[in-house]
């Protein structure tokens, strides 16, 4: 994914901007492969050159454990959609902390996907001038309703990020036609329900494009 810098810039200044009084929760929510990582650590480094700190984390980080990831089969879209992410820990160590009345006593990891087993990161204090950039799935479900001040939608086409994990092998797959086959069966279809039930693309503060 290329980041087009003059929009990066405009991203960055557009957050900077605000002043919710409390650490600013920037969501930057998209599909597997769509970019939101590389946008995420661009924004960053704009946001940093503004002297301001960023926290960074990632939903990946906040994963459900295979006994309820699974709980509907390990080719169920609809358990993506519902089962992947633990927003409860989510909100509860992360984003609540840092909102509105929060005590800023935050932590970024609850759990480690690779090695199948809870992994609790250390807590942190952030500065109310801290800002947050969270990137990952399904950020605009209502689990995490009124938990960002502000939020990004990356668009890319479904193909396009199938090409892009067969080329990273992002989840360390020992045959890449069985990751393309989970991706069409499990993370396309449940994510494309994600997209028609909250309607992220509409309800984002911004949409970029890759």
């Amino acid at each position: 994914m290329n980041v087009n810098a003059p929009n990066v810039e405009r991203l960055a200044a557009t957050i900077l901007a605000l002043r919710p009084g409390h650490p600013i929760r920037v969501g930057i929510d998209g599909f597997c492969a769509a970019g939101k990582t590389t946008l995420a650590s661009a924004v960053g480094v704009e946001i940093e050159a503004g002297r301001r700190s960023i926290i960074h984390a990632t939903t990946d980080d906040f994963q459900n454990p295979p006994e309820i990831r699974w709980q509907l089969g390990d080719r169920s879209s609809v358990g993506f959609l519902r089962h992947q992410i633990d927003f409860v820990a989510l909100r509860s160590h992360l984003l609540e902390p840092l909102g509105p009345g929060g005590t800023r006593r935050y932590r970024t990891s609850t759990y480690d996907v690779y090695a199948s087993r809870p992994r609790l990161s250390p807590e942190h204090v952030a500065d109310p001038m801290d800002i947050l950039l969270l990137d990952g799935l399904f950020l605009h479900s209502s689990s995490l309703a009124g938990c960002f001040d502000f939020t990004i939608f990356v668009s890319a086409p479904y193909e396009t990020c199938l090409v892009r994990a067969r080329a990273r092998n992002q989840e360390r797959s020992h045959d890449l036609d069985e990751l393309e086959a989970v991706y069409r069966e499990r993370y396309i279809p449940g994510f494309r329900r994600y997209c028609e039930e909250s309607e992220p693309q509409v309800r984002a503060s911004i949409v970029v494009e890759t």
